[in-house]
């Protein structure tokens, strides 16, 4: 049975939590996604993490696909934006001809750190508000992250 419609209360949990979450995600990433499209020709916000990946060592597309919890033909389309732009090369690793691993190049690690500097400047007056509570809510979704159905936190 339905809930009744005059009796659904939106400021309860979990609508409350959803709707927040939602919110302040479609705001905060519009304004990112805005200013680095603005600002570093067409570089969008998921290139931009998958950059930030990559940047911080070699990874493969699977590597990246599994910890960013992409569809691995969604990091192939960025990541041809990425080699297109310059930012990324394939390399073998030494020992190991089936595998290639994706590295910044000198033109990437430049774009990485203006790109970085745009998002730092698009999310301060988000982050500002929360203040002091910055790393506790960052912790939160970060905990959340790491539920898994088969973790014992989610078992009810």
């Amino acid at each position: 049975m339905s809930p009744d419609p005059h009796e659904l209360d939106l400021s309860r949990q979990p609508l409350r939590f959803l709707a927040a979450y939602w919110t302040a995600w479609q705001g905060i990433s519009g304004q990112v996604q805005a200013a680095l499209r603005r600002e570093h020709n067409d570089l969008d916000l998921r290139a931009f993490l998958i950059l930030s990946h990559v940047q911080a060592g070699p990874q493969t597309p699977s590597d990246l696909a599994r910890t960013l919890d992409l569809p691995r033909y969604e990091v192939a389309r960025a990541l041809r934006h990425l080699q297109e732009a310059g930012a990324v090369t394939y390399q073998r690793p030494p020992g190991d001809a089936r595998r290639h691993a994706l590295h910044t190049t000198p033109a990437g690690q430049d774009l990485w750190r203006a790109a970085m500097q745009t998002v730092q400047h698009a999310t301060q007056p988000a982050l500002d508000r929360l203040g002091p509570q910055l790393n506790t809510v960052t912790a939160g979704l970060e905990a959340l992250t790491d539920l898994s159905p088969t973790s014992p936190e989610a078992t009810p």
